[in-house]
């Protein structure tokens, strides 16, 4: 009995076409292109057991997912975008010594968040920029939800402190 990594890259490829028309009903082509692509890297690595009953209904899931999830970052970054915006948009500008300041404490945030340790540097930047949820992470990594949560906090309370110059 072929393996359910070989029975769903098999079903990928023939279904390609019409898996690509579906996440082009949620995302432009060019994206649903990049979703197949990672939908393939997830059959690859789909453990053998147990059978996969219905892989045609378990590859359409998955692509729902990849558009779900897309729109879910599409969004985060879109909110990000207004918010950097709205911030950026002042009444007056700013004097050289605000500047100054802002630089300095944006540096320090940059370099904290260049030498954070892995796997919270990972777990931090799959949940705010690639916007996947605590439980997705920690399934994602093989991790328990509490172990994603500490890493999240941990990250959150030394980005703080160089931001505040501790």
């Amino acid at each position: 009995m072929p393996s359910n990594a070989a029975v769903l890259t098999s079903l990928l490829v023939t279904e390609r076409e019409r898996l690509l028309r579906y996440l082009s009903r949620y995302l432009d082509r060019a994206t649903a292109e990049d979703a197949l692509q990672s939908m393939y890297f997830k059959v690859i690595a789909v453990a053998g057991e147990p059978p996969i009953a219905d892989a045609r209904n378990y590859l359409y899931r998955l692509a729902h997912h990849h558009a779900v999830d897309q729109g879910r970052s599409e969004a985060r970054r879109r909110k990000l975008r207004e918010a950097a915006a709205m911030w950026l948009e002042e009444d007056e500008p700013p004097d050289s010594a605000r500047v100054a300041l802002a630089r300095d404490e944006l540096e320090r945030v940059a370099r904290a968040a260049r030498e954070l340790p892995e796997p919270s540097k990972r777990i931090f930047l799959l949940n705010r920029f690639e916007g996947l949820t605590q439980r997705e992470i920690a399934q994602l990594l093989g991790v328990s939800t509490t172990t994603v949560e500490k890493h999240i906090q941990r990250v959150l309370r030394l980005l703080d402190q160089a931001r505040s110059g501790g």
